[in-house]
């Protein structure tokens, strides 16, 4: 059999010391091989992980592989059965495939390290994690998720099988920063959108109402403040009275009629105005008050954490979606 050697290929060899080192707060991740000497396949790191230390709960497109090298970390799971955790000790191989929501954490009384296979793209993420969280830096949930948004990560904060953050006497609940960011998330890519949008398409019709662009805009933004009262004030032991049966659609024609001219300039400070109320109204309720159950029509009771995210948000998603199919971006 002939063999054709590449001489100009030849294997790496990295010392223990060698590496590109990169700092997150007390964490540190050691880029060992990378994307570049395997072709773009994978990367290899190195982790070293601070007792307590572990990111939050999340998951990523792309897989990685954890082996456990020294120390002992649990490791959290959820998956369609529900929440589970484990123990990982040095040997233990863990495989985290792309979607799967996962995290770990060091249980040890001491540094625990892993070797970790992750794709190259992976190091350009920690890189701007280690920028912008060095050693001794504040947390900063909102940066966080800016960041992980960047790179398709999904975080989850008080949801189950999350991790409880580090008692603050500042802080407010997890959950609700979470939420509020998605909101503002949502709400800044509507208005890139919106302000994109030609005459001919600020007419065009949205298939899931049969509204124009322009007044199916207008009412995400109009109910983004109606929304945020009625969550807010839930919070605050005054809820709205319930709709009768017929009112919301009676509402949504006279909307539709009053504001079938609207102007893109009126509708994009509408949601700039209210998008910035209503974040901040989400961003400081607290985890009892989005517990708090509220009645908005008759027969249909959802908690004030199901306004804010099937409703507030979830409204944005989906009327926005269809805005987004109408004029073809």
């Amino acid at each position: 059999m002939a063999t054709t050697i590449a001489t100009e290929i030849g294997c790496s060899c990295v010392l223990p010391d060698d590496g590109e080192m990169i700092r997150i707060f007390d964490e540190e991740m050691v880029v060992k091989v990378s994307g570049a000497e395997t072709g773009g396949a994978y990367t290899v790191l190195v982790g070293s992980v601070a007792p307590g230390g572990g990111p939050p709960l999340h998951a990523h497109p792309t897989s990685e592989t954890f082996y456990v090298l020294s120390g002992e970390f649990e490791i959290t799971q959820r998956d369609a059965t529900g929440v589970s955790t484990f123990r990982a000790g040095p040997g233990t191989i863990v495989n985290a495939p792309g979607g799967a929501p996962h995290r770990f954490e060091n249980v040890s009384p001491t540094r625990s390290t892993m070797l970790i296979v992750v794709p190259p793209e992976s190091v350009d993420f920690l890189r701007e994690l280690g920028a912008a969280f060095p050693p001794g830096a504040a947390p900063d949930m909102e940066k966080m998720l800016d960041i992980h948004a960047r790179y398709a990560v999904e975080t989850f904060h008080g949801a189950e099988g999350s991790r409880p953050e580090p008692p603050r006497e500042d802080a407010t609940s997890a959950r609700a920063r979470e939420l509020a960011w998605r909101f503002r998330h949502a709400n800044e890519q509507l208005i890139a959108m919106i302000a994109g949008c030609m005459p001919t398409q600020w007419r065009a019709i949205c298939a899931d109402t049969g509204w124009t662009v322009g007044v199916q805009a207008h009412h995400i933004a109009v109910n983004e403040g109606v929304l945020a009262a009625v969550a807010g004030d839930a919070a605050a032991g005054h809820p709205h009275p319930p709709l009768p049966p017929g009112k919301l659609d009676e509402m949504n024609a006279r909307h539709a009629a009053e504001f079938a001219n609207v102007t893109k300039e009126e509708t994009l400070a509408l949601l700039r105005e209210n998008g910035a109320r209503a974040a901040e109204t989400y961003r400081r309720l607290s985890d009892a008050q989005l517990a708090l159950m509220v009645t908005l029509a008759e027969g249909y009771t959802v908690s004030v954490a199901d306004v804010v995210e099937r409703h507030g948000i979830g409204e944005i998603e989906g009327h926005g979606a269809h805005i987004r199919d109408a004029i073809n971006v």
